[in-house]
């Protein structure tokens, strides 16, 4: 995904501010952006290789309400904390993958936010399939790579290689290994964690053929190559919203948020480049249907329209009591008239 800072408004610019109030509006600026794009509001890390990196305030508050929850289930916030910082150290190291190959091609690459849904590598890539296909593979190039490092760490501190190759559906049955014991028992499992982790990012990312993961990326490059760039998105989009809702409901059956959020995110982004796609095959269809939805959007709903003949229904009451006194004076009025004229006369005071 592609995304860059705008440059500093004028909100943020202000001579008569002292030095306490800038750097306060500086750091929320360089956290929040313009506030206009919530996947940015985040904190900055640290600058690297000309590479900004940041941790997203969701991630923040995610991670510390998991050091919370592990406290009060009688679980090891050491061993929490070294699960989640094994996770995002390798999300890490695959979108550095990302950047580096995106400035090897002839693009750019100046940041990183994390967030809880995974990383975010912020890219300018050449528009040439060859280039994207590139780009696309070179994140998960960096998991396979991780592999048999892993696997050679595994073996040396446990004599166990049937620990390297693991069941998906059941990896904590490695956690409760008999090779583990001998101490450094915690460390063992937390490279076990570290290793299975790794695996489920490459077969994550290259199976789940929907934008923005890398399999979206890699499917919309192979298409280009034969289609063009702007069919090749629109079938690689639709192919997307197809994922997008198998994991949504695998979610919802497995009770699992995080993959149903995923799903709805990348759906999401699918039905935007569908959108980039019809505008683009056709911009002037695209434009007035755009135009109507703006148009609808604008028109009041059914309950404005409610309140808008409420309002007026009782303004007409109102002048009808005040003719009916003009002409018979306020001893021809029943309670139930004076009762609306009071009411309107204090709401009147009131505003």
């Amino acid at each position: 995904m592609s995304w860059r800072d705008r440059n500093p408004g004028d909100q943020w610019s202000d001579p008569d501010a002292n030095a306490f109030e800038r750097s306060q509006r500086g750091f929320f600026r360089r956290v929040f952006g313009d506030g206009e794009n919530p996947l940015t509001w985040a904190l900055p890390l640290y600058t690297l290789w000309g590479i900004r990196v940041r941790v997203h305030i969701v991630l923040v508050v995610f991670t510390l309400g998991r050091l919370i929850w592990a406290m009060f289930a009688d679980a090891s916030p050491a061993v929490v904390l070294g699960w989640m910082g094994s996770l995002w150290l390798l999300v890490l190291l695959h979108e550095y993958g990302h950047c580096f190959a995106a400035r090897r091609v002839g693009g750019g690459a100046d940041e990183i936010i994390l967030w809880p849904l995974g990383g975010l590598a912020m890219c300018e890539v050449p528009s040439r399939w060859r280039a994207n296909l590139i780009v696309a593979l070179a994140g998960p190039a960096v998991n396979v790579a991780l592999l048999p490092i892993f696997a050679l760490a595994i073996w040396l501190s446990t004599s166990d290689a049937s620990l390297i190759v693991f069941n998906p559906l059941q990896p904590q049955a490695a956690m409760m290994s008999p090779s583990l014991a001998g101490g450094w028992v915690a460390g063992k499992q937390l490279l076990i964690a570290a290793h299975q982790i790794n695996i489920y990012l490459v077969l994550f990312n290259m199976l789940v053929a929907m934008f923005p993961m890398d399999a979206g990326r890699v499917l919309h490059a192979l298409l280009w190559r034969k289609l063009g760039r702007t069919t090749a998105m629109g079938l690689t989009a639709r192919v997307g919203l197809g994922f997008a809702v198998l994991l949504i409901a695998g979610g919802l059956i497995a009770n699992n948020v995080t993959l149903a959020f995923i799903g709805l995110f990348g759906g999401l982004i699918c039905r935007q480049e569908l959108r980039v796609q019809k505008f683009e095959t056709d911009p002037i269809t695209a434009s007035i249907e755009l135009a109507e939805i703006e148009e609808e959007e604008r028109q009041p709903s059914k309950r404005d329209l409610k309140a808008v003949a409420k309002r007026e229904a009782e303004a007409a009451e109102i002048d009808r009591i005040l003719a009916k006194i003009s002409d018979s004076g306020m001893d021809a009025l029943p309670a139930r008239e004076r009762k609306t004229l009071d009411k309107a006369s204090e709401s009147r005071r009131t505003t």
